[in-house]
């Protein structure tokens, strides 16, 4: 244990990769759904502290997910202690699952990462990683290995028969205490309503509509430029798809243009960040 070295960005990948996708899926179905998807594959600059510079997202290359214990309708535990036990069946087999590092952005003061080339937690002193503390996720990154083979973590999956004990990690009983009060002075923005639906059509004057988008794009990290200036270019379609990807889109959902159902599902996600 200990010895594995850490891979980190090494490159954006074309799409989705199928052994991370299926890692994913098959955590959310053994642990009863009591963690779900909250995004993969999605090419950006990774949400560093406020005045880091900008580096690629892990994301990028297709190998990290955004595992979410929030209480959504009848999915998420809603309750960090009790996710934590996904993140330790995940530690558990980190040799198995090709594990290289997971971020815990709820603990205070700034949230902690587990490493493969340590095998332990490292309590951050400093700002280190966007939306620490409180955020109610967890971020976990494969090794590219088995990246792009869905079998393996099939077979990995086979050979632990009862990783959760027996039970659902989750209780679809009524929405779980979250453990952390709302922050009361928290305003959700208000995203644009997407209609006119916007897209590259719109790169050319600056629009306030394209720059109220574009600052929402920016705060919640799925954007790699620091400015909103009110156009829709080819950069502003990117950070819309990761966005998209983020929310939960797949397919030909993910078109980088921002219509009312985009709109809709960013309200949504919006209302819970708190």
């Amino acid at each position: 244990m200990g010895n594995r070295r850490y891979t980190g960005f090494d490159g954006n990948a074309p799409g989705k990769r199928a052994g991370l996708e299926r890692l994913v899926e098959l955590t959310v179905d053994r642990s009863g759904g009591g963690v779900w998807n909250n995004g993969t594959w999605g090419a950006r600059n990774s949400k560093g502290p406020p005045g880091a510079t900008p580096r690629p997202s892990v994301h990028g290359t297709g190998r990290a997910a955004d595992m979410s214990w929030r209480r959504v309708g009848d999915k998420g535990l809603g309750a960090y202690e009790s996710a934590l036990q996904v993140v330790e069946f995940w530690i558990a087999n980190a040799e198995l699952f090709l594990i290289e590092e997971i971020h815990d952005y709820f603990p205070p003061p700034h949230g902690r990462g587990w490493r493969c080339d340590r095998s332990a937690w490292r309590m951050y002193k400093k700002p280190t990683i966007g939306s620490a503390p409180g955020g109610d996720w967890f971020h976990v990154e494969i090794a590219p290995t088995h990246a792009d083979d869905a079998a393996y973590y099939e077979q990995a999956f086979a050979s632990l028969p009862d990783p959760f004990g027996g039970a659902p990690v989750a209780d679809p009983g009524p929405p779980a205490d979250p453990g952390r009060p709302p922050d009361p002075g928290y305003v959700a923005p208000v995203p644009p309503p997407g209609s006119p639906q916007l897209s590259v059509a719109f790169s050319g004057a600056a629009r306030a509509d394209v720059k109220a988008l574009q600052e929402i794009l920016i705060s919640q990290g799925w954007a790699d430029f620091s400015k909103a200036d009110g156009r829709f270019g080819n950069r502003t379609m990117g950070a819309v798809k990761a966005m998209q990807t983020a929310l939960g889109f797949t397919g030909n959902g993910v078109d980088g243009k921002y219509g009312p159902r985009t709109a809709g599902k960013l309200r949504d996600w919006l209302a819970t960040r708190h």
